[in-house]
């Protein structure tokens, strides 16, 4: 399949982004350039075509959306930048989107050299289908059905006649907004919102702790605190708004229960105002009055609703590095982080309800990392599921469907006797081999926890960030989603070691690539060495650098980032293999900066030596036998003479 590079024009941003995010669905059409003018466009064009290798062929085709094409409106214009585009590459395709285009206007528009039209709100596979008719090299010319009743000439040029009721269909079609680049869209544009508002939330948030640190005695303080609560009500709100948008649908019992919190912090509020206005009096309790006005922000709200926006786009992996989570096929995959999000957030609650203590958090880390992984698998798998399919195992120790060991020879028993088997007790029973490698790695969980628990500042760079500030909050929400990702790995760990092959298994929950038993074990095997690796050379490394390596959710996908955080105390307890290699880490670092001087001096010298001794030599010597070489042929011309 070809793999075609489109240039976008259009005025409208938000079109571009639209166009952009439809062709990203489709692996050959790869959008290279957005501009919004014309010379913007020749520009571009001719910056690529002085670095391609084909001349005059800069792209594959350019996409040139207008409003409607009217030659009495003023569309002259639209032709003529048409008409000077195929001039100057004759050979680069030009499809038109707009709307509508007459059949009267029709041969105006095929005379600049555009190579194809289509109308921009028809079906979106019908817009690529012609993306890809035009870049291929063919032409596409369709009317506006709405316009022309019906009338549409397809890639091949046959006109063909739509009825009534297929073009009321169509058009019905074009006017939802339920599809999977619409919803994409919308998650990108409320994300961005949802970032935007956190970003005033926190700055607000900020003025209203200086006042309460101030404990302000003046009325001009104390209005202040008014005015800044009541923005951040304004605020909240507008975060409702949007949250309803990206989460429509989802979670709708716990978005209510957040709203009736609001709602009593608010009360609170409006509470502390009418105290402030009924006595001038209040003004000896100021502290009181001030700290009423001052309700915690939503900031942990925030959090996991960013976090959760991000769900809407593809879990792709982007960090090279193969994660348990690969296996699952796409909407599994966001099943499971959902599942993990919502089960911390209960999780949290419990804990506030248990009233649990900031001392103890080191000591019950463990334990609450092991119910939330447990409390997920219980959740996405369902507590009572059986697998009842029969197996067909050989049990010959060479071509099982199962991998057989202790507890796998018993499950292939069940299977074959039709018994079934309950998946989730099985899974809890690697509760010891998953937190050991994967659990208890986590890192930053105490500190995460603490700062969502009693809002314990965040270290970020050896700088003390308060909670909801927007340091801290780009930190949590690099913790958590390295939390949700590394649980998500950790539930599908016990999957892949007991049941990586059983075929309802694959069926219901594995990526559709890797469904065969060679494409499972050689992932399987991929995951073995990543393991192998980082025990042995990535983690010790990391703690010589006193980095942590967190996996985060990108638009794209997840993402590898490092964060700096003191690890002493772990280097100190370093033994065996992973000492030594901080021993050899220390032991370039001090030698390698001496070798590359020495290596550079020597380098130095035997340029010099090359150059300046038996370059001149060489060159004094070649001077004196050209010299030598003259006087003879002089000496014999005038012997010759005499």
């Amino acid at each position: 399949m070809s793999n075609f590079q489109l240039l976008t024009i259009d005025g409208d941003p938000i079109f571009r982004l639209g166009l952009r995010v439809a062709c990203e669905q489709y692996p050959d059409l790869q959008v290279v350039a957005e501009v919004s003018m014309g010379n913007e466009a020749l520009r571009v064009l001719e910056a690529r075509s002085l670095g391609s290798e084909t001349a005059k062929k800069p792209g594959d085709l350019v996409i040139l959306a207008v409003e409607t094409l009217n030659l009495r409106s003023g569309q002259t214009e639209t032709l003529a930048f048409c008409r000077e585009l195929k001039s100057l590459y004759p050979n680069l395709p030009l499809l038109l989107l707009g709307g509508p285009l007459t059949p009267e206007l029709l041969p105006e528009v095929q005379a600049t050299g555009a190579n194809g039209y289509c109308p921009k709100g028809r079906d979106i596979s019908l817009t690529m289908e012609a993306i890809r008719a035009v870049a291929s090299g063919r032409t596409y010319w369709a009317t506006d059905t709405a316009a022309n009743s019906g009338i549409e000439i397809n890639p091949a040029g046959v006109q063909t006649v739509e009825n009534s009721a297929a073009i009321a269909d169509k058009n019905a079609g074009n006017s939802t907004v339920d599809t999977p680049v619409h919803k994409k869209m919308l998650a990108y544009f409320c994300l961005s919102g949802l970032r935007e508002i956190d970003a005033t939330l926190a700055a607000v948030q900020a003025d209203l702790q200086e006042i309460r640190a101030a404990e302000p005695t003046d009325l001009p303080s104390i209005l202040d605190g008014v005015v800044l609560s009541g923005r951040r009500r304004e605020l909240l709100a507008a975060r409702w708004i949007v949250s309803q948008l990206l989460f429509e649908g989802k979670g709708e019992k716990e978005e209510g229960r957040k709203q009736k919190e609001e709602n009593r912090g608010e009360k609170e509020e409006i509470r502390g105002e009418n105290l402030l206005n009924n006595s001038q009096s209040q003004l000896a309790n100021s502290q009181v009055s001030a700290e009423s006005l001052v309700v915690a922000t939503n900031w942990q709200g925030s959090l996991f609703d960013s976090v959760a926006a991000k769900l809407q786009f593809d879990l792709v992996n982007l960090t090279g590095l193969p994660l348990e989570i690969d296996i699952l096929r796409s909407p599994k995959k966001l099943e499971l982080m959902s599942s993990i999000l919502r089960k911390l957030k209960d999780l949290l609650e419990e804990l506030r309800f248990s009233q649990v203590q900031q001392t103890q958090l080191s000591q019950k880390m463990p334990a609450i990392l092991r119910d939330l992984w447990q409390a997920t698998i219980i959740d996405f798998f369902g507590r009572y599921y059986t697998l009842q399919t029969e197996e067909n195992l050989v049990f010959d120790g060479t071509q099982t469907s199962l991998k057989l060991g202790e507890s796998q020879g018993e499950i292939a028993a069940y299977l074959l006797a039709g018994s079934g088997v309950e998946v989730v007790p099985m899974l809890l029973a690697d509760a010891d081999v998953v937190a050991a490698e994967i659990l208890d790695k986590i890192p930053m969980t105490i500190d995460f926890f603490a700062h969502l628990l009693f809002e314990i500042p965040l270290t970020v760079d050896n700088i003390s960030c308060v909670a909801g500030s927007p340091e801290a909050m780009q930190r949590a929400e690099a913790l958590l989603e390295n939390l949700a990702i590394q649980v998500a790995s950790g539930v599908v760990q016990p999957l892949l070691n007991n049941l990586a092959n059983i075929e309802e298994i694959k069926q219901i929950f594995y990526d559709g690539k890797l469904i065969s038993t060679r494409e499972i074990e050689k992932f399987r095997n991929d995951l073995s060495w990543r393991y192998s690796w980082d025990r042995y050379f990535v983690e010790p490394k990391a703690i010589f650098e006193s980095r942590f390596w967190l996996f985060v959710l990108g638009d794209s996908g997840i993402k590898k980032i490092s964060i700096y955080s003191p690890r002493n105390q772990e280097l100190a307890q370093l033994s065996g293999w992973q000492l030594a290699l901080t021993l050899l880490l220390e032991t370039r670092d001090a030698i390698a900066p001496r070798v590359r001087a020495v290596i550079s001096l020597l380098g130095a010298g035997v340029v010099y030596v090359l150059t300046q001794v038996i370059g001149r030599g060489i060159g004094l010597i070649g001077r004196g036998i050209i010299q030598g070489i003259g006087n003879s042929l002089q000496d014999s011309k005038f012997g010759k003479n005499g």
